[in-house]
């Protein structure tokens, strides 16, 4: 009881001075970790110490933004050493898969605890796909933030069929099995967490609401968004996106941009994305005096891509901020973070989604009228071709895109996610001060 006592008022001495040390749980995708970075570094601004734990391979990146970094050991610290199938798809892939998430959570459940009490961690922010992370803060008896970077699970992320290519039985059984986060869990994952919490004493992961549960759910996706909803979770927050002006800079051809009107086409980088889809978008844009700029997300080589018509401007990666400011239109995935920086600077979008929370954002772009949505099953550079006419020519998709943005704008999402968190820690800490 002093004990817990003492910690009580050191969390409200620190937190009443604004300065707390917060230890990350985030998933390594750009995706994900590009806004918790951001959100961090935030943090760090308002005299906050904010240190990721995760695998050495991602140390380079973290602390390159200016974030400090612990490691919880190596990839293959994680004792993943199945052989990776050779096909995309099947059984033995969803096998591998399921393996190697399981195994990943296990390693973060046994060396974060130890690491973040060394650290002296106050309290933590887990990326919604950290399923270790509430485990972790209940271990330590540490207050917890979810963070949502897109859709939050609990939300669903169902969406009208014709944006969703017809599935074969084993991706559904993947996409029931995998995709999984601290809110949604079930199959083997959370059979081998709830085998780990027993084995340390804590009750089954269900019942964490109860026992430890997080002080507040924050996501980055905006309200003026999302569809209309009369209950929400809670102590759960929407705030908007994440975005400062602190990004790693990309090198980037200028000169090349010749001052025609702009399109700017990423298909995100957790994907590698289709070749061909690649090719279509630049034949539409090569039927028109539009000047095509593609970014490959990191994962492919630009030489690849040398022939395409038109000669658009091919990179591995795109200074994205700085390019969507002078973008007229955007081809994107609908990948979250894209929308996002985009309805920022008020432009309207043509979403191509192939997977994951994908369609669902693509959906809820579609209804604001701030773009339109072509599925990737039937896709057609003629159609593409049509839909960048379509939103160029009718003054309706960008003057929903503004809208957004001015609302997006007003909310400062940023600043409030941290006012959230500064604040629910403030008030934790007067509870456990009186409590104990």
């Amino acid at each position: 009881m002093v004990i817990a006592k003492d910690y009580a008022w050191n969390m409200l001495k620190l937190t009443g001075a604004r300065r707390s040390h917060f230890g990350v749980l985030s998933f390594a995708g750009t995706g994900h970790l590009n806004p918790i970075m951001t959100l961090a570094r935030h943090l760090v601004r308002r005299g906050h110490r904010v240190t990721f734990f995760h695998t050495s391979d991602l140390e380079e990146k973290i602390l390159q933004n200016g974030l400090e970094f612990a490691s919880i050991g190596s990839v293959e610290d994680a004792g993943v050493r199945l052989i990776r199938p050779a096909r995309k798809a099947g059984v033995a892939a969803l096998r591998y898969r399921v393996h190697r998430t399981v195994a990943e959570m296990e390693q973060v459940l046994r060396g974060a605890p130890e690491a973040m009490r060394r650290a002296g961690v106050d309290a933590l922010l887990i990326d919604e796909i950290a399923m270790a992370g509430p485990t972790v803060a209940e271990i330590m008896k540490r207050p917890y933030f979810i963070i949502s970077t897109s859709v939050p699970h609990n939300f669903g992320w169902s969406s009208p069929n014709r944006f969703t290519p017809r599935l074969s039985c084993v991706a559904r059984l993947q996409r029931a099995l995998l995709e999984v986060s601290t809110v949604r869990m079930q199959g083997p994952v959370r059979f081998r967490l709830d085998r780990f919490r027993g084995s340390v004493g804590l009750d089954l992961v269900a019942r964490m609401k109860n026992t430890h549960p997080a002080l507040a759910h924050i996501t980055q996706l905006p309200r003026c968004l999302d569809y209309p909803r009369s209950v929400l979770p809670e102590n759960f927050y929407y705030c908007g996106p994440f975005v400062d002006d602190a990004r790693a800079p990309a090198d980037f051809p200028w000169h090349r941009l010749d001052g025609r009107r702009l399109v700017y086409a990423s298909l995100g980088s957790t994907l590698k994305g289709d070749a061909a889809t690649f090719r279509m978008i630049a034949e539409a844009c090569s039927r028109t005096q539009l000047q095509l700029v593609l970014s490959l997300g990191g994962r492919r080589d630009p030489q690849m891509f040398q022939d395409l018509p038109g000669s658009p401007v091919v990179v591995s990666d795109a200074p994205q901020l700085e390019i969507l400011k002078k973008a007229e239109v955007v081809i994107t995935h609908a990948g979250p973070n894209t929308v996002f920086e985009t309805l920022l600077q008020g432009k309207p979008m043509i979403a191509l989604p192939t997977a994951f929370d994908q369609p669902a954002v693509a959906a809820r772009l579609e209804r604001a009228g701030a773009g339109i949505v072509l599925p990737i099953a039937r896709l057609s550079s003629a159609k593409i071709a049509g839909a960048i006419h379509k939103v160029l020519s009718e003054p309706t998709f960008r003057t929903a895109a503004q809208c957004l943005q001015r609302e997006m704008l007003s909310v400062q999402g940023l600043s409030l996610a941290g006012d959230i968190i500064e604040t629910a820690l403030q008030q934790d800490a007067h509870r456990r001060a009186i409590s104990a």
